[in-house]
């Protein structure tokens, strides 16, 4: 799990998964959108029933696609927010009903997507490693 300065304070996710390199670079460059997002992904596990041990491999994905940044857009498609959803996955996970200018709406839907489409966040990352996406 990563502290509120982005160190990790214990080892593992669910699973092992190791390739945890860019979340605590992140969280320490911009503490103040890592605790943003921490805190919308932990609360949107504990919402959807999800375990816990899903968080540090959950933020590593958000580090690598939004660097933590719940307003980030990709300049060369139409990919945005925490988990960089393009405009078919929104549709997909809530569309217009969904604030996606808000991170807790943006990580429910996000952990959502990351249980349907992956079964666990370490093999979403194992995906992302292969392919640079998930």
């Amino acid at each position: 799990m990563w502290n509120s300065i982005g160190k990790l304070t214990s080892p593992g996710g669910s699973g092992a998964y190791k390739n945890y390199y860019k979340a605590a670079k992140d969280a320490k460059a911009n503490p103040r959108n890592y605790s943003v997002a921490s805190s919308a992904v932990a609360s949107a596990l504990q919402q959807k029933g999800l375990p816990q041990s899903w968080l540090q491999p959950t933020l590593e994905l958000v580090a690598r696609e939004s660097s933590f940044n719940p307003n980030s857009k990709n300049p060369k498609s139409t990919a945005r927010g925490l988990f960089q959803f393009l405009d078919g996955t929104r549709k997909s996970y809530g569309g217009n009903s969904v604030n996606w200018n808000d991170p807790a709406q943006q990580a429910l839907a996000g952990v959502q997507y990351i249980k349907d489409r992956y079964g666990t966040p370490e093999k979403a990352l194992a995906f992302w490693d292969k392919n640079k996406w998930y």
